[in-house]
């Protein structure tokens, strides 16, 4: 049967999942990685056959009991295991017309981006595609006003922008602001395998990117936090920045700050940027 968002997540967080942390030995009869079948499903408390068809597509979804000792076994996160009964569709989802667009930012968000003069500050919509920002943003990102529509996307900055490719600390399989977007995209669309759009962005970034590419193969899922960009910015003398995403009211959208980083927290390191930081 053909692999399913259920069934391929199944199987990649158990592959991932490295032995030791289960509690279980590490010995060299493993020869394939990640824990074995037989073993997740003892730590479920269910059959290693059903657990088997579920990673095959061939089961029926299972209740949300079964769910959440699936969830404890592969050691998921809060996240992770929302992102599991998502795909279960055991666990209401916003309606897709909500989650597709409008692609607007509301009077709020706009105040609080013109209130952000000090730092770069922008808006993302439910797939990362950039779609409002401050000047010092603008300037920190080269005016993303005067790019193709294609282009101005967060995930494309990081993963395919000559620059953004470059800086191969934003790729790491943890803790990186590539890993941190690739997880928050699968979050978002859990339940919306059959997102056209979507698709196209993924097989477009799979494409150009093969960082973009292993990290959506990891199956992570998990809003976008707080972490760390790797950059070389002539205008800047600090080769990283911190940043941190808040969730908006409207559906998948978030608001993206930059911040100089810890022992940096001076008020004008965005100076050169735009004059308004330096007020």
């Amino acid at each position: 049967m053909p692999d399913t968002p259920f069934s391929a997540f199944l199987r990649a967080r158990r592959q991932g999942l490295d032995p030791s942390d289960a509690g279980l030995p590490v010995g060299p009869r493993r020869r394939t990685p990640g824990l074995r079948r037989e073993e997740v499903a003892v730590r479920a408390g269910i059959s290693t056959d059903y657990y088997a068809r579920l990673e095959q597509g061939r089961q029926r979804l299972p209740t949300g009991p079964v769910l959440d000792g699936i969830a404890a076994a592969l050691l998921l996160t809060e996240p992770e295991r929302d992102h599991l009964h998502r795909l279960a569709h055991r666990r209401s989802a916003p309606a897709t017309a909500a989650v597709n667009g409008p692609a607007t930012v509301d009077a709020t968000a706009r105040s609080l981006l013109a209130a952000l003069d000090r730092s770069p500050a922008f808006v993302t919509g439910p797939r990362f595609d950039l779609l409002a920002w401050n000047p010092c943003a603008a300037a920190l990102m080269a005016d993303p006003a005067s790019r193709p529509a294609l282009e101005r996307n967060l995930l494309w900055q990081v993963f395919c922008c000559p620059h953004g490719a470059a800086q191969r600390a934003n790729h790491a399989p943890t803790g990186s602001i590539g890993a941190d977007l690739v997880a928050g995209l699968r979050a978002q669309h859990a339940d919306r395998p059959d997102d056209r759009e979507l698709t196209a962005l993924v097989t477009r970034l799979s494409a150009r990117s093969p960082q973009f590419a292993a990290l959506w193969a990891r199956h992570r899922a998990a809003p976008p936090r707080q972490g760390r960009l790797a950059l070389r910015h002539p205008a800047l003398d600090t080769g990283v920045l911190d940043y941190t995403a808040l969730a908006l009211p409207a559906s998948g959208h978030h608001l993206f700050v930059y911040l100089p980083p810890a022992g940096r927290r001076t008020p004008d390191l965005f100076r050169r940027l735009h004059p308004a930081a330096s007020r």
